[in-house]
């Protein structure tokens, strides 16, 4: 019995690694955003075209191509040329991209 728990285990954890390391969906604009699911991961780039401060440590990004995205920086993006790795999520009935990895 513990054989089988272990082999279930192991192979649970094989799912899980590959699940997580699937690589992030590219998107262009604002349109293929809103027809995926929430917590794709995704790669967005672009030039910020707006900024703006939600709260301390955290910014509204609006790329030129429509794309939002929320990130935790105080750097400052606007006119800049940014690379973005993050998940899709959803804010009041509109898909927006929440970062994890920014370069620029």
């Amino acid at each position: 019995m513990r054989m089988w728990a272990f082999i279930v285990f192991v192979v649970g954890m094989f799912v899980m690694f590959v699940l997580f390391n699937l690589p992030a969906r590219v998107v262009a604009d604002e349109g293929e955003l809103e027809g995926m699911v929430l917590n794709t991961r995704v790669f967005v780039s672009g030039v910020v075209a707006e900024e703006r401060v939600l709260y301390e440590g955290t910014k509204l990004l609006k790329l030129d191509g429509g794309v939002e995205v929320v990130a935790e920086s105080i750097e400052n993006f606007e006119g800049k040329n940014v690379e973005i790795w993050g998940m899709v999520s959803d804010y009041e009935g509109k898909k927006q991209v929440v970062a994890e990895k920014v370069l620029f």
